[in-house]
């Protein structure tokens, strides 16, 4: 019994390290692969485009989840199509960066 609560223990050890390696993300590196998403998305992760969703003040977990379903194919919708070109190349370290960068930019323009 003792054996199995040890393995359990190392389980949700190793488990805990992952999640926490997952929301590790660089910033600067996400701002520059974000040129790919001014387009639709605006240059500060504010969209001009009343269709398209704001990228900018968004949780980092949400970008993320999002970006994982485009790239997957498992989100749809009227643009997915599009996404699903965008996101398809993308690494999971891409993802991150991107969604670390949008998650730290404000809500609105800049003044």
């Amino acid at each position: 019994m003792k054996a199995i609560i040890g393995l359990l223990g190392v389980y949700f050890l190793c488990m805990a390290s992952a999640f926490s390696e997952e929301l590790v993300g660089d910033a600067e590196r996400g701002k520059e692969l974000s040129h790919y998403c001014m387009g639709c998305h605006g240059e500060f992760g504010i969209s001009t485009i009343d269709t398209n969703p704001n990228l900018a003040g968004q949780k980092a977990t949400y970008i993320e989840y999002a970006l994982h379903a485009y790239k997957s194919r498992e989100r749809k919708g009227g643009l997915a199509p599009v996404m699903y070109v965008n996101a398809g190349p993308l690494s999971n370290q891409d993802i991150k960066d991107l969604a670390l960068y949008f998650s730290q930019l404000p809500g609105s323009q800049p003044e």
